[in-house]
């Protein structure tokens, strides 16, 4: 899920006056605050010293504690970008305390998304650190009355080369406020890294393991109340009636209250005293829904409306050579349709906000992934200003994207503004399921063309879908959403179209885990495999043959561009390969399967080791991966990430799909929208490949290239394709 639009603020060059906003001494502490950009860019210098994004603050016993600006949701960047700043400024990390920030305009774009963490803030923060490390030099050169030159920073320390002294940066604190600050700070060269590549487990490991960390669901103000909301089983449906004095009835139950948007009564919320209560009491309101006819709406009518779409022709998105000629004058033609489902978040903690409102302020404490958008919707229904409007991240347990939607903030304002005490709104698991906002489904029929030599000369794809777009602007409602034109294998292919109609399937939609590249990945990758047995060539080999042999860069205009390298999507197909042993004699019912993908600027190859019983029970072995992600800052949080993509890709491969019927979605909790079992975890093993390119985020990449990688696999082994998906109870 991509953040907010980058601001054109944020496009000065880093220089004294913009980057470094003031050093100071605060309780014998050096102080040093600096501007935080969006991505390499940093933020024009703000007029007055409270609109300084982000601080640094080194303690005289050598503790320095980093703010950490971004939501932590599970994907490590509350360890991964204080690294960064670590690294450069040479510290020792058994002493660095990292704090998680508020909501504040001084830490510029605040946000978790699209896996855009560190290579936005890969630059920047290593000028942070840096600036920092030459103020401590500065500092220590004129204590020892010598030219900074004669001096090193090396493990929260500065050290003289001439007498092998040294002083801690405690030590140097005061002093170091009163240098200048420098204007362009060198930074280390890749060889000097000591924090950047290495395993740190995550800041807040051993807190987690002892239950100390504050999760939303943790929240608990004075006076704090518990709500609950009945919300129409039908999208879209509005309350006609309800019995709200049988609801007032139940023990612990405070008030009812109607959710209403104008004059519409949207939804009604229980406010109790504990959230037993609450469920209680929302069981008997016996609401009266008027669904506005959208009863019509269900799984079979869109799988209809798809199938009508992909069957005619319609917009191209891309459409480069002569796919008419190149099907006619080709030697063998192949076609296939791949449907993939709608699909819920399903984090494990379920949505859940706690807001207080007064006449004059607004505190919100929630798991979010993106707090500015909490705050314009606080500023919206209370008529604050952005200043009286305060917003504490508390980590998230998981979020996929969907913590990026605001609705459960919106509705949470809205009580706490009635009520004007805090209010803490949980959502149950069936919620979750039933009244989220969901991975848009969709259906692609392909078609592509083989030479006499076998090679792939002609492709057109025709894809149908609902549009995330819409939830965005009415406007844009027609128009494609992360149907990426320009990946692999779009330009390596001589005569290639791609078309898209937009769906309307009502379905309330959102960010899910890798956008776009989850559905085209599947959809790209066994097709590619298709085509290779088609041609009686090796998969691998097949691939190979069609990124070619040079090294050129392909523009990309989609999310995760600007360019991606045919070179380093065949250096992870290869190593991938290698490490899992590709062409290996398998036992009988096992085979191999590989899959290789771009995300947003990632390059990520699988090979899984899959085996079908008798039953058609499909069991996922071992999966190899092979990234290419620039450089690793953390390698312990990077290999999780990685780690966690696969198993959540083959989770929802085998099992996740959120169907309707009579307008209602059907599943409710994990009995029904099942996930995957801690038995049937494959094996994982990670490499990445050494690269001095800049780092990019690690978060979504493994989970496109899993279900083409498996579905390969399972065709090799049985001769049976997955082009549908889920497997459903993992079966074939």
């Amino acid at each position: 899920m991509p953040e907010t639009e980058p601001n054109p603020m944020m496009e000065k060059k880093l220089n004294r006056r913009n980057f470094i906003k003031s050093s100071a001494v605060a309780g014998g502490a050096f102080v040093l605050s600096f501007s935080m950009p969006w991505g390499n860019k940093l933020m024009a210098e703000p007029a007055k010293v409270h609109e300084m994004n982000a601080f640094l603050k080194i303690a005289k016993d050598g503790t320095i504690t980093i703010m950490a600006k971004n939501p932590e949701i599970g994907q490590g960047v509350k360890t991964s970008l204080p690294m960064i700043i670590a690294e450069e400024l040479c510290a020792d990390w058994r002493k660095i305390n990292v704090v998680q920030a508020d909501l504040d305009s001084k830490y510029g774009p605040q946000g978790a998304g699209g896996s855009t963490a560190i290579n936005r803030h890969w630059k920047p923060l290593r000028k942070v650190g840096a600036t920092a490390r030459e103020m401590l030099l500065e500092a220590a050169a004129k204590k020892w009355g010598i030219d900074k030159k004669l001096c090193y920073a090396e493990n929260g320390t500065i050290k003289n080369k001439k007498n092998r002294k040294k002083l801690s940066f405690g030590e140097l604190a005061e002093t170091a406020a009163q240098v200048p600050v420098p204007k362009d700070p060198a930074l280390k060269p890749d060889k000097d890294f000591n924090l950047v590549g290495s395993f740190k487990t995550g800041v807040d490991n051993q807190n987690l393991v002892q239950g100390k960390v504050t999760y939303g669901l943790d929240a608990q103000p004075k006076n704090m109340v518990y709500a609950m909301i009945e919300r129409s089983p039908v999208f879209g449906g509005t309350v006609a009636s309800y019995n709200e004095a049988e609801a007032k009835k139940v023990k612990g139950v405070l008030n009812v209250i109607a959710i209403k948007e104008g004059s519409t009564t949207q939804s009604v919320a229980i406010i109790a005293k504990n959230t037993w209560a609450a469920i209680k009491a929302r069981k008997v309101l016996k609401v009266k829904w008027d669904t506005k006819g959208n009863e019509k709406h269900s799984s079979d009518s869109y799988d209809k409306a798809f199938k009508a779409a992909v069957a005619k022709d319609n917009k191209n998105l891309r459409n480069d050579g002569d796919v008419d000629k190149a099907f006619k004058e080709a030697n063998k033609v192949l076609e296939a349709t791949y449907e993939v489902p709608f699909a819920t978040h399903a984090p494990m903690e379920p949505m859940n906000c706690t807001v207080l409102v007064t006449k004059d302020r607004c505190e919100i404490w929630a798991p979010t992934q993106s707090p500015g958008r909490a705050a314009s919707i606080a500023k919206k229904i209370t008529g604050l200003k952005a200043a009286q409007i305060q917003v504490h991240m508390l980590r998230s347990g998981g979020g996929f994207g969907r913590r990026s939607n605001g609705d459960f903030v919106k509705e949470t304002v809205y009580l706490a503004n009635e009520l004007k005490q805090p209010v803490k709104l949980v959502w149950t698991r069936e919620d979750d399921n039933r009244f989220g906002f969901y991975r848009p489904a969709s259906m692609h029929k392909v078609k592509a063309a083989l030479d006499k030599e076998g090679r792939l000369s002609a492709w057109k794809i025709q894809c149908a879908g609902a549009s995330v777009a819409k939830f965005f602007s009415p406007k844009l409602a027609p128009h494609r959403f992360d149907i990426y034109p320009d990946n692999f294998p779009a330009q390596f292919i001589p005569n290639f179209q791609m078309q898209y109609t937009a769906v309307d399937t009502y379905m309330p939609l959102w960010f899910w885990r890798a956008p776009g590249h989850n559905t085209t990945a599947f959809v790209d990758q066994s097709f590619l495999d298709e085509l290779a047995h088609a041609a009686k060539k090796d998969p691998l080999k097949f691939r190979l043959e069609l990124l070619g042999s040079n090294n050129k860069d392909y523009q990309y205009k989609g999310h995760g561009g600007p360019t991606f390298n045919n070179a380093r999507i065949r250096g992870v197909l290869e190593l991938a390969a290698k490490k899992a042993g590709w062409g290996k004699k398998m036992p009988k019912g096992s085979a191999q399967g590989i899959a290789v993908h771009f995300t947003f600027g990632t390059y990520t190859a699988l090979v899984a080791d899959v085996s079908v019983d008798k039953e058609g029970y499909v069991k996922v072995h071992k999966v190899v991966a092979a990234v290419d992600c620039g450089k690793v800052v953390n390698m312990s949080g990077a290999k999780a990430q990685i780690e966690g993509g696969i198993i959540d890709g083959l989770s929802t491969m085998m099992n996740a799909e959120i169907t309707l019927k009579n307008g209602a979605v059907q599943q409710s909790n994990f009995h029904d929208y099942k996930l995957l079992r801690i038995k049937d975890a494959p094996d994982v093993e990670v490499h990445f490949v050494k690269s001095d390119k800049d780092p990019q985020g690690l978060g979504e990449m493994s989970l496109p290239p899993l279900a083409p990688a498996v579905g390969n696999a399972i065709f090799s082994a049985t001769g049976k394709r997955v082009r549908k998906l889920p497997l459903k109870d993992m079966k074939v």
